[in-house]
């Protein structure tokens, strides 16, 4: 018998309750000398309407032995659902990379996820379900181990998804840790903790909720309102207005079509550029600010009032 990985069962579990009900996949995969991981995907129908849902699972699992780093085995799964009466699809997401891109023509949503774990018996606690309520937003969510320590360090557990998803729907996101790139979807929510953003060609109003990490914007269609903690921001080819709350980090906003409004600025430089409205910074720490090509009215604090500020605060 040749040595290494070998899958020796495989079996896919399909249960209907009705709706209301829950729909269950499951896939058991083990080798000679390891213990066999079960890998769920369930999808829950909280809507009491008649709504047909249609869920295809395509599900392809391979163990593998990965040895560079703390991430040791990993699970390879995904899962098609047909997008038909979707009006928004949310993502509760943990610690992982997260990419979400929306593509011309596509009738379904399909979501690739890699379960990694430091510790095999994890791969069996790292799960993906699907939630639907009535008024037709459908929600992924991950699941992980509630221990994840062992031998006094914190160990891996993560779950890398890559979403696709009809050009312009509507997409929430909720994220713990982990980059997070967005391309071609509708109106955007994202609420971070931690990890750089990278969005492009929304198709509608994007908001984010960002405590660490970078953030880069391009080509909106609506209007972005973000509020940061720390790290850069960088914004191009709004069409709308912005309006941003930052801790620190600098900050440049380039083409613009209506107002950008600074409400706060901790530290860090302010750079604006071929801005269509008004540019107003309401209350701004440290760094300089630099404006050019403002269509409209400029109202920003001066040197002066920057300095009494700080020796209000015992600087100079």
């Amino acid at each position: 018998m040749r040595a290494g990985l070998r899958v020796v069962a495989l079996f896919v579990v399909y249960s209907a309750i009705g709706f209301g009900g829950d729909y269950a996949f499951g896939l058991l995969a083990q080798d000679r000398d390891s213990v066999a991981a079960d890998v769920r995907v369930r999808h829950v129908v909280e809507s009491k309407v008649d709504v047909v849902v249609d869920v295809r699972p395509e599900i392809v699992a391979d163990l593998r032995f990965r040895r560079s780093g703390e991430c040791t085995f990993s699970l390879d799964r995904s899962l098609t659902i047909s997008a038909r009466g979707v009006t928004r699809f949310n993502i509760d997401a943990g610690s992982g990379g997260l990419r979400v891109e929306g593509q011309q023509g596509l009738e379904e949503i399909e979501v690739v996820g890699v379960a990694c774990a430091s510790v095999e018996e994890w791969l069996d606690e790292l799960l993906l379900t699907l939630h639907e309520n009535r008024a037709g937003e459908v929600t992924l969510v991950t699941h992980y181990p509630e221990r994840r320590r062992r031998g006094g360090r914190r160990n891996v557990a993560q779950i890398d998804l890559t979403v696709r998803v009809p050009l312009g729907l509507d997409v929430g996101i909720d994220d713990t840790s982990g980059e997070i790139e967005v391309v071609g979807v509708g109106s955007l929510w994202i609420d971070d903790s931690s990890g750089s953003i990278r969005v492009r060609e929304i198709n509608g109003n994007l908001t984010i909720d960002d405590s660490s990490g970078g953030l880069d914007i391009q080509d909106v269609s609506g209007d972005v309102e973000i509020e940061d903690g720390s790290g850069g921001i960088d914004i191009r080819d709004v069409q709308g207005s912005v309006t941003l709350r930052d801790g620190s980090g600098g900050i440049a906003i380039v083409d613009v079509g209506h107002d950008v409004v600074i409400e706060s600025d901790g530290s860090g430089g302010i750079d604006v550029r071929r801005i269509g409205g008004d540019f107003m910074v309401d209350r701004d720490g440290s760094g300089g600010i630099r404006h050019s090509d403002v269509g409209g009215v400029v109202d920003i604090p001066d040197d002066e009032h920057r300095r009494r500020r700080r020796r209000r605060r015992g600087g100079r």
